[in-house]
């Protein structure tokens, strides 16, 4: 019974995605405030730096990555894909837990969710078009439709019920469960209905997309530390949320424009596989400025509040 229904997975893999996504953003929505956005006036540095990076310096040094290591096309897209994507829900949870500046991740995070009706699209665009094969088209309108349907939308309701009720912390908890749960129903069924193969790509991969995560962190660390002169706090929150991607995103749109069967299959498991990859290793990768930055606020005697 098992075996059939994960035969029968590649059909519904878009409506599983999507929904997946609309709890994620239903949830962080529900914890979010307007007032959250006010650190941008009062600080622009900080959210001007991390918005610049994630929107130019990251698609830059993905294109120099796949140009250098000439990558197979399918494995470019999903780079290119996680590059076009703002940063998700967990980096605010990271940020929190590593006593980083929350105000700030939120913020960040809310900003680049909003406008990434438009810029996902044109990174995509810019970056991924020479790759994409070309019976596989650049359907930016379909892009543009599912961002502000799964995305925006959702975040929309999930503020709304914050606000309009007393719940939103409850709603936020249960409708990321929610979202763990189809989440794991994605992964099991994109990897037992036989549509991915893990060793077919080799460790060269794994290596790329773990270096990936950790150079993204790297650059932004620098920039923020020599160059801007930010806080401990902040320079954590720049790392964090510039590694953690919004997966549940770029995995609905992995299933819009590259379905599990039919002529794309192969590409699309390609692209889907660095998503995943990509996904696990930011959870591990960032836990490293999270614990560095709560164990130097805790050896101050600090916990500042988020």
């Amino acid at each position: 019974m098992l075996g059939d229904l994960l035969e029968q997975y590649p059909k519904y893999h878009h409506l599983v995605a999507s929904t997946q996504l609309v709890l994620a953003m239903v949830g962080m929505g529900a914890v979010m405030r307007f007032r959250d956005f006010v650190e941008i006036v009062r600080e622009p540095r900080p959210i001007l730096a991390g918005a610049l990076y994630q929107l130019v310096g990251i698609p830059l040094l993905t294109l120099g990555l796949t140009r250098a290591f000439d990558l197979p096309p399918q494995i470019a897209v999903g780079f290119f894909l996680l590059a076009a994507l703002p940063g998700g829900s967990m980096s605010n949870v990271y940020t929190y837990l590593g006593k980083g500046n929350a105000a700030l991740s939120i913020a960040l995070t809310g900003l680049l969710t909003l406008t990434a009706l438009l810029t996902a699209p044109l990174i995509l665009r810019w970056f991924a078009s020479d790759v994409l094969p070309p019976e596989i088209p650049m359907p930016t309108g379909s892009i543009v439709r599912e961002i502000a349907l799964y995305l925006l939308l959702p975040l929309g309701v999930g503020m709304a019920l914050g606000k309009s009720t007393r719940h939103g912390i409850a709603i936020s908890k249960w409708t990321v469960r929610g979202s763990l749960v189809v989440l794991s129903v994605l992964v099991v069924g994109s990897l037992g209905s036989g549509r991915i193969d893990p060793g077919a790509y080799g460790p060269r991969i794994l290596l790329l997309v773990i270096g990936y995560c950790i150079g993204i962190q790297l650059v932004i660390q620098g920039i923020a530390q020599w160059w801007l002169k930010l806080p401990p706090r902040d320079i954590t929150t720049l790392a964090i949320e510039s590694s953690m991607k919004n997966i549940n995103l770029g995995l609905l749109i992995a299933a819009s424009l590259f379905a599990l069967e039919g002529p794309a299959a192969d590409f699309g498991a390609g692209v889907l596989f660095v998503l995943l990859l990509y996904g696990g290793t930011s959870l591990l990768v960032s836990a490293g400025p999270a614990l560095a930055n709560h164990r130097r606020e805790t050896r101050r005697g600090g916990n500042p509040a988020p």
